[in-house]
């Protein structure tokens, strides 16, 4: 029986109805021994990653939906595989995790998704450089360059690189927000680069959330809209969505991104789009399977966890 390992935001604290790591963990547990390890207590010694960690069992529709035995500490490379699901911001506490965890690798132990493509791919790049149809977008911490921006653009949307959930993403112009003041925070004073982009007015048709595993995109798609008197279509801010077929304009290229995808060891992604245009990949930790799950009444967390095992089969070249 395989052996995976679980690194993600403390259980305690997440949402079993909503949470997609929680879905991926009931999947995995029907077929193979799993652990949740403690993120904060890895370290590195002699060359060996070693971290706390305790089996875990998780219960859905229950108010106790989880079960921890008693933590020990372990060397992570004894596990087959390592499912990372840590929430951005991607700061600098994220990236030092991922360099523990490319020692992991180094040993021998699959990591779901890389490492080192986590640090490589930041999630709005990914989406601006892999849509088929660009959205006109600048990355700068220089505040004239962003007024210039929305001078030439009228209404643009500017966000940070690295948050997730809509989490600091505002629309400019807003006659509540004083732009000067605005952009003088979130570029910390000239200093830290931030997204800037048109504002795209297809967004009233929702936000699509594209479901891609293993090089294989999901047929049943989430499309989010943004609640009365937001533009922010994200479910954390009262967004509502439908679950739709997956336009069959996009499946060609869409495929041709989740080849890419899997070539770069990244086997769970969401792609945000906005009409034709990506607006951001999501590889951290992609979430909406558990909302598919439900309107659909299919088995996607179990066909993800069947393809996780998979992989790790096809790493070991074993049969287990």
């Amino acid at each position: 029986m395989l052996k995976f390992g679980v690194i993600m935001d403390p259980i305690e604290s997440i949402n079993p109805k909503k949470d997609t790591t929680f879905s991926l963990i009931s999947a995995l547990q029907k077929r193979c021994q799993v652990e949740y390890i403690f993120a904060r207590t890895m370290c590195l010694v002699d060359d060996k990653v070693k971290a706390k960690a305790s089996k875990i069992k998780v219960f859905k529709n229950k108010t106790n939906y989880y079960q921890l035995s008693e933590k020990r500490l372990v060397d992570l490379n004894s596990f087959n595989a390592i499912l990372f699901r840590v929430d951005p911001p991607v700061d600098i506490d994220y990236i030092q995790l991922t360099y523990l965890l490319d020692q992991v690798e180094k040993n021998g132990t699959l990591l779901i998704s890389s490492p080192q493509s986590l640090r490589d791919f930041n999630e709005k790049l990914l989406g601006i450089n892999l849509s088929y149809k660009k959205v006109p977008t600048i990355i700068t911490s220089n505040i004239k360059t962003i007024k210039e921006f929305i001078k030439k653009n009228k209404k643009i949307v500017i966000k940070p690189l690295n948050f997730m959930g809509g989490k600091d993403v505002y629309l400019i112009p807003n006659k509540n927000i004083d732009i000067d003041i605005l952009l003088n925070d979130l570029t910390q004073g000239g200093k830290k680069l931030i997204v800037s982009q048109k504002y795209l007015a297809q967004i009233k048709n929702g936000d699509t959330r594209v479901i891609i595993y293993n090089g294989i995109v999901h047929e049943k798609v989430l499309v989010r809209f943004p609640p009365k008197n937001d533009f922010r279509a994200n479910l954390s801010f009262g967004g509502k969505y439908e679950i739709r077929n997956l336009p069959d304009k996009h499946k060609k290229y869409l495929s041709e991104i989740a080849e890419f995808l899997k070539m770069n060891r990244i086997y769970l992604a969401g792609v945000d789009m906005i009409g034709d245009f990506i607006t951001e990949i999501n590889i951290t930790s992609p979430t909406g399977i558990q909302e598919i799950e439900r309107e659909c009444n299919n088995s996607l967390s179990k066909d993800i966890a069947n393809e996780f095992i998979n992989i790790a089969q096809s790493f070991y070249n074993h049969d287990y």
